[in-house]
């Protein structure tokens, strides 16, 4: 011990040698934290939009063998009875059923129609207004502009 003390070239190697190790220990658990650190990916951040996309796809499709599309269905009650207040009552009541059967209760919703009725819901239970994230669907039939808010 006595010879590792006065030779000054080896104890200093060897300090040099600790240093470094003790850096690259530090550098290596740096990096394993940052590698821990979670990030939101963007498909966890857009899935309400997917949802809000999926809903009004549903409604442009034809499925179950049927001949027309809810949103062609509902274009069709409208424009059949002139947008009268019975038209609306009669869309209200298939787009809540539509709703009740598609959609959990964590989300709510309005469907509006944009271009002959100035933006009145037609079905609604909740003000997206108010609501601090809104994801919107949109799709044309015809004349008529529907828009889908969930929140």
């Amino acid at each position: 011990m006595i010879d590792l003390i006065k030779d000054n070239r080896e104890f200093v190697s060897l300090i040099d040698m600790m240093l470094s190790i003790f850096i690259l220990l530090m550098v290596l658990m740096a990096f394993n934290m940052v590698a821990d650190i979670e990030i939101p990916s963007l498909s966890e951040e857009s899935n309400d939009f997917k949802t809000s996309q999926d809903i009004m796809e549903i409604m442009s499709s034809k499925i179950d063998g049927r001949d027309y599309s809810l949103i062609e269905r509902i274009s069709f009650i409208l424009s059949s009875n002139n947008d009268s207040a019975s038209s609306k009552r009669e869309v209200k009541s298939v787009l809540d059923d539509f709703f009740s059967q598609y959609l959990d209760d964590d989300y709510n919703y309005a469907f509006v129609e944009t271009n002959h009725l100035n933006g009145e819901a037609l079905s609604s239970n909740g003000d997206y207004e108010s609501s601090e994230r809104v994801n919107v669907a949109i799709r044309n039939y015809g004349n008529y502009s529907y828009k889908l808010y969930l929140f």
